[in-house]
């Protein structure tokens, strides 16, 4: 009977949490409309604005990335939808409640705690890692698309049209990458090619980006020879991406030895001494 009142105070409690938490969330939502109707804003943002260190070019690529793909769309419109989390939380904790309702009140609170962690952390991270390994699959594949541009460019066509080219045949191998190159194009037919190849820089701040758009930017800018000049980029990069590899590989011994100490060298030093601490001690064990 305890129990019962308990529960019921505690959901008459929460309720009224989220009551209190929808008028706070309404009462923001009609000053931010208030705001934009007197035109206070939008107001641009510095640097120093940006979360976690990534500048609008980065952050405009991820929200591209992820409108590019139905799973992390989703993910990412639940994510940022705090009242869909809290509705599922308490949806879960409901169905848990009914399936264990013999449980302590300790055990309970344990789960809805799980529950709550659970729906709050795991989009965010799941669309996270997804995207990580995106980008990495992008490097992956980033030296075939260098060598297929390179092969359109001799064949004496413009590094504008190779690009479109290899990146609409490219869909098949790689389709954020043939996202990615497009849209490039897409916005160098309004600021120039150059200033694209800049923006891609910036959006995809790694190594074998910034080594590919140097060599389209020297090319346009000073007009020299583009072929040797991407198949040797192609190759650097695929021994860029080997020596990390290998960087990996000599690092795995040391990070094998741990588990090594814990599960193998402990347990063996148990087995040696624990027959003779059993004769010592006969009464003890």
């Amino acid at each position: 009977m305890t129990l019962n009142v308990f529960l019921y105070y505690f959901a008459l409690t929460l309720f009224g949490m989220i009551l209190l938490f929808v008028a706070f969330s309404t009462k923001k939502k009609l000053e931010r409309n208030k705001e934009y109707i007197s035109g206070e804003k939008p107001k641009e943002k510095d640097n120093t604005e940006t979360q976690q260190g990534q500048n609008k070019q980065q952050l405009e690529l991820e929200l591209l990335l992820i409108n590019n793909n139905t799973l992390l769309k989703i993910l990412g419109i639940f994510d940022k939808n705090l009242k869909l989390k809290l509705l599922l939380t308490f949806f879960l904790f409901g169905v848990y409640y009914l399936f264990n309702l013999q449980d302590d009140l300790i055990t309970l609170v344990l789960a809805g705690a799980g529950i709550f962690v659970f729906v709050i952390l795991i989009p965010g991270m799941t669309t996270s890692s997804v995207l990580k390994r995106k980008v990495k699959k992008i490097m992956a594949d980033l030296p075939g698309f260098v060598d297929l541009v390179a092969v359109c460019v001799q064949t004496g066509i413009s590094i504008d049209a190779a690009l479109k080219r290899v990146a609409s045949d490219f869909e098949v191998l790689n389709p954020d990458l043939t996202y990615v190159m497009l849209r490039i194009i897409r916005k160098s037919e309004i600021t120039g090619l150059s200033a694209a190849l800049q923006d891609l820089a910036i959006s995809l701040p790694t190594k074998e980006i910034r080594m590919f758009c140097t060599v389209l930017q020297q090319s346009l800018n000073f007009g020299s020879s583009i072929y040797s000049h991407l198949t040797q980029l192609s190759a650097d990069i695929r021994e860029m991406q080997l020596l990390e590899i290998e960087e990996k590989l000599g690092t795995l011994a040391a990070k094998m030895s741990i588990p090594l100490i814990v599960f193998i060298m402990f347990p063996i030093v148990i087995l040696i001494l624990a027959p003779g601490a059993m004769r010592v001690f006969p009464n003890v064990f």
